[in-house]
């Protein structure tokens, strides 16, 4: 997933494409010092980009990475895409195209523009372009029509200066579509094997000098979990009381009780001061467990949770929040996380060997397997000598999971770089913990005369798009060699 993230983020047509869609909602999210700062965030030959417009779209790319992933994204993923460096070269790349487009005498009129407005679907009642709705959605995003009618004719001119440079590539020759149809139908036909450890954890043998090495090498694996003793006070909402009306009134009583508690806390000095002078509350404790054993009687809620084991011994926390209440936790001690001797764990640590060798024992075969194909054995007699399965299977570039018999549709590029010269893989090719071999018995090609006009019009579409894409890319690129580019060191 990730690569293709990275793939699409470096392909400045589809950047492209992207800038030039139609901004309805703009947000103008930005901090106050960056509100308050002259500055532009970014200068192309002497056009300025606003902190506004680079924090707009910022926060546009990662509400779309969002959406991507169901609502949130992973904070390392996110630090691995890159936004600033994405949005820099959106917004780079949009005001060079815009130049690009005025340098070439393109120009957006003000009817062009009032059109495609009135085309928007989120501007429309009942299929006709409405004033009211316009405005009303305008002014919930703190934008004024001229604002965004502005907003607009610079995107529509981003775009007439993409279609401009793209059009340049205007022929497809018959060659270039018969070599694309050839590429897309052609099949190839190959033997192969999966090699999985677990076929081979039976020929594992335990022998206790080579399990104690074993064990003393990965003894981190095994170490306990950290164990906590806490004393703590619980404000839990009453689960009847969001069925009664007066239920805001209800919670917030339940937190005016816990507030008063912890500021108790803190005046007395301890929670064990604040127990001797209030012997009503009713302060409870646990025994020492650990995050994957909490007590019932602790509010199970992921904040408090975590919040347990961020504790150190004789911190107070503060006043924890969660969806059925409030919590006030102490640790009392806490036991670190301790290496246990190979007797108490030796069942689990015999399985993990046995994992660990039988994986090495896989990679091992599956090199000696390489190795004698590669000194012209053919993989279905080698698979029968060594107890593995050899298959059968013909690919083709639009196979599908059901087409390939087992073969894992994730290898099917690196099969069709094969051919009678080259009939096997430089290396085992490794899915998951399995290792598979194969090797190349023969390519069918399909009859040119097959081709039909549907096919023919879809490649010829293929081609121009992928000629567009090059030339934007190449002028793009000669662009940004040549022009005075200044960017902010508050964005960097």
């Amino acid at each position: 997933m990730l690569q293709i993230f990275r793939d699409k983020s470096q392909s400045v047509f589809i950047q492209a494409i992207v800038l030039v869609i139609a901004l309805v909602f703009i947000f103008w999210g930005v901090g106050a010092n960056m509100m308050d700062s002259r500055e532009a965030a970014i200068v192309v030959n002497n056009q300025e980009i606003s902190f506004q417009e680079y924090q707009s779209t910022y926060d546009k790319l990662l509400s779309s990475y969002r959406q991507q992933f169901g609502g949130s994204v992973p904070e390392e993923l996110l630090q691995s895409l890159g936004l600033n460096e994405q949005v820099k070269s959106q917004l780079i790349q949009q005001a060079l195209l815009r130049q690009g487009a005025e340098a070439m005498g393109i120009l957006v009129s003000a009817p062009e523009v009032q059109t495609h407005i009135q085309e928007m679907a989120q501007f429309q009642v009942n299929d006709s372009f409405n004033m009211e709705k316009y405005k009303s959605l305008l002014a919930s995003n703190r934008l004024t029509p001229h604002q965004f009618e502005t907003s607009q004719r610079v995107d529509m001119l981003s775009a007439k200066g993409v279609q401009a440079i793209g059009s340049f590539a205007t022929t497809v020759t018959d060659a270039e579509i018969n070599d694309l149809f050839q590429q897309a139908k052609e099949s190839v036909t190959l033997n192969f094997i999966k090699i999985s450890p677990s076929d081979f954890i039976d020929n594992v043998v335990i022998e206790d000098d080579a399990l104690a090495e074993w064990f003393a090498q990965n003894k981190e694996n095994y170490k306990t979990d950290p164990l906590i003793k806490l004393k703590f006070l619980s404000f839990q909402y009453d689960a009847d009381s969001e069925k009664n009306e007066d239920a805001s009134n209800t919670r917030a009583a339940v937190f005016q009780r816990a507030n008063d508690a912890y500021e108790g806390i803190i005046s007395a000095g301890s929670l064990q001061e604040y127990a001797n002078i209030h012997p009503e509350v009713d302060i409870q404790e646990t025994d020492f467990f650990s995050h994957l054993t909490p007590p019932a009687t602790l509010d199970n809620s992921p904040v408090v949770q975590e919040k347990v084991f961020s504790l150190k011994t004789g911190e107070l926390s503060s006043l924890i929040e969660s969806p059925s209440g409030y919590s006030i936790l102490y640790a009392e001690a806490i036991q670190a996380p301790e290496i246990p001797s190979l007797e108490t764990v030796k069942n689990q640590v015999i399985n993990d060997y046995r994992e660990a060798q039988a994986k090495i024992l896989a990679r091992n075969k599956s090199e000696e397997l390489l190795k004698a194909l590669q000194e012209g054995g053919q993989l279905p007699e080698l698979g029968k000598a060594n107890n593995l399965e050899s298959k059968e299977v013909s690919l083709s570039r639009s196979s599908t999971a059901s087409d390939t018999k087992e073969f894992p549709p994730n290898l099917l590029m690196d099969v069709f770089s094969l051919n009678s010269s080259k009939p096997l893989p430089e290396k085992p090719a490794t899915v998951g913990e399995d290792l598979y071999l194969y090797q190349f018995t023969g390519r069918t090609l399909p009859d040119p005369t097959t081709l039909t006009a549907e096919e023919e019009e879809r490649f010829r579409a293929q081609l121009l798009n992928a000629k567009q894409e090059r030339i934007l890319i190449a002028w793009i690129r000669n662009q940004e060699g040549t022009a005075d580019i200044f960017t902010n060191r508050n964005i960097q």
